[in-house]
């Protein structure tokens, strides 16, 4: 089961960091609509709101997350009793690019905003951005949150560590704090068009084939965004609860999937028929690449399926993209 309990949202007081993202904005639209009242804090607006029609109906605090004093100000002038913690780094690319300033955003950001929280000491829900990415390589599949966080690039380092705080703050604070360790998301108003799905949809409708930066093997699963931020608000909804309170929950779908796979579905939804994806084996960083997340434990403890299967959440990422053009954020810049 998905979606939000509108009695719990309905004139819930609510900030979102880094919250004028693809994701925030996709977290913006389901809270906004039972009636929360949600704050993008965050160092610009971004396009993405906008995208969502949500541009005069979030308001915008700007700050940062790596000024304690502001958050903490941010929080009392919003009276926020929920925040999602969602700014950060979250490029894996970007941050093997910039080590320093990716720990820095993604670890001290972490508890500089726990931190704000604690001292505030009225927040009655704390959700962080966690990673799939923080798995690394496993001895066993499908990989369950007990098991070890491997992975020790500098993105999945840092993201690791602001996972740990996040519990830590938890436990020593007796704070209700949960970490969400979501899979790849996709769906309508995605700016990174470098993305694989963003990317493949962009170049059928210009007529061109998708391009896959790798030999096609590496499997990894997607979830609409849609269906991401509603297990993110399952996790606010229950945090205080034990068995949630100071735990980790992965986000993800029941089945991971080939990105060649992928793409080809991706074209299958669009109608494309005859269209093969070009296998460029520019990138064979992740040649051979496996991830599969459980999600037992969101289904066991908080009854939480995605809405939508991959073909239908692809399908409906198409249809939209197919309406509002390759150019939409220009439009909203």
């Amino acid at each position: 089961m998905t979606g939000v309990s509108r009695e719990f949202w309905r004139g819930r007081r609510v900030l979102v960091t880094g919250g004028g993202g693809f994701l925030g904005a996709w977290l913006a639209r389901l809270l906004v609509d039972p009636g929360a009242e949600v704050a993008n804090f965050d160092l610009a607006p971004g396009v993405c709101l906008a995208v969502h029609g949500l541009a005069d109906r979030v308001a915008f605090l700007r700050g940062s997350v790596m000024d304690q004093d502001a958050i903490e100000q941010a929080l009392r002038a919003h009276r926020a009793d929920v925040c999602f913690h969602l700014a950060g780094q979250s490029m894996i690319e970007g941050a093997a690019a910039g080590p320093i300033a990716a720990l820095d955003v993604n670890v001290r950001g972490t508890w500089l905003v726990l931190e704000a929280c604690r001292r505030v000491g009225t927040l009655r829900a704390i959700v962080c951005a966690s990673s799939n990415h923080t798995y690394g390589p496993q001895q066993a599949s499908p990989f369950t949150e007990d098991q070890p966080m491997n992975q020790l690039d500098v993105y999945g380092a840092s993201k690791a560590c602001a996972d740990i705080l996040a519990r830590a703050f938890a436990k020593n604070f007796d704070m209700p704090v949960v970490a969400a360790r979501n899979v790849n998301s996709f769906g309508p108003g995605d700016p990174h068009t470098t993305h694989v799905v963003t990317g493949s949809i962009l170049a059928l409708l210009r007529g061109e084939a998708p391009v896959i930066r790798s030999d096609g093997s590496p499997i990894k699963a997607y979830l609409h965004a849609r269906d991401t931020m509603s297990a993110y608000a399952r996790l606010a909804e229950h945090a205080s609860q034990a068995g949630v309170r100071g735990e980790a929950f992965n986000v993800t779908p029941a089945e991971p999937i080939r990105v060649d796979a992928l793409v080809r579905l991706v074209i299958k939804v669009a109608g494309k028929t005859g269209v093969e994806p070009v296998i460029a084996r520019t990138d064979l960083s992740q040649k051979g690449f496996f991830e599969h997340l459980s999600d037992a434990k969101m289904r066991r403890v908080l009854g939480w399926t995605p809405s939508f299967s991959l073909e239908e959440g692809l399908a409906d990422t198409y249809r939209w993209y197919a309406e509002h053009g390759t150019g939409w954020t220009r439009h909203h810049a």
